[in-house]
């Protein structure tokens, strides 16, 4: 009984063995052959390379200096071209110099006038009505008050001589003496005070 038992144990394996052989080809049809059939390998070239090196025809050309030179381009230049030139040149720096001496001469000229406009302001000159020359600071403040209370442009002038001091009592000034004379007969005839016209300052 146990030789049947193995003997079918054995014909079940063989039984599974082939099943697993089979079965997948009756599935999946015929497997495909494996070997290569195609391979990215370049076909070999039909022309024999050839590794000799080979010189160049062409040779290489001279460098051409330009017809032009230096001294062409220097000799170009004519001698007229020069001398208008340094005409040019001449002519410039003689207008800048001439530019230069008028702004000269207008700003002499300015000032020129404004010196002689400023001498005739220094120059320019008064009159005025002296009352009197006092010793004493306070008899001229007291005069010099009278006169003003009685509407006449009276001043004070001190005068340092000799390393005395006067107070000079004076009205006015005017422009004309024809104004300082009939200010001097007003001045009489409503202080009773005497005095002289002298050309102020």
């Amino acid at each position: 009984m146990h030789q049947r038992l193995k003997e079918r144990l054995v014909g079940a394996a063989v039984l599974v063995v082939i099943a697993v052989i089979f079965i997948p080809m009756l599935l999946t049809g015929p497997i495909d052959s494996t070997s290569i059939t195609k391979t990215n390998i370049p076909d070999r070239p039909t022309e024999k390379f050839n590794s000799k090196l080979i010189p160049l025809n062409d040779t290489l050309k001279p460098v051409i200096e330009d017809s032009t030179s230096t001294s062409e381009i220097n000799e170009s230049l004519s001698d007229n071209d020069i001398e208008k030139e340094i005409t040019d040149k001449t002519d410039s720096a003689a207008a800048i110099k001439s530019g230069i001496t008028n702004d000269d001469t207008v700003s002499d000229k300015k000032s020129v006038k404004k010196k002689t406009v400023s001498d005739k302001q220094v120059g320019l000159s008064a009159w005025v009505v002296q009352l009197g020359s006092f010793s004493d600071k306070v008899n001229a403040d007291k005069l010099n008050l009278r006169l003003r209370k009685e509407g006449f442009p009276a001043f004070v002038e001190p005068l340092t001589k000799n390393g005395k001091t006067t107070y000079r009592v004076r009205v006015g000034p005017e422009i004309l003496r024809s104004d300082a004379d009939d200010l001097l007969k007003r001045v009489k005839a409503k202080m009773k005070l005497d005095g002289i016209v002298l050309s102020y300052p």
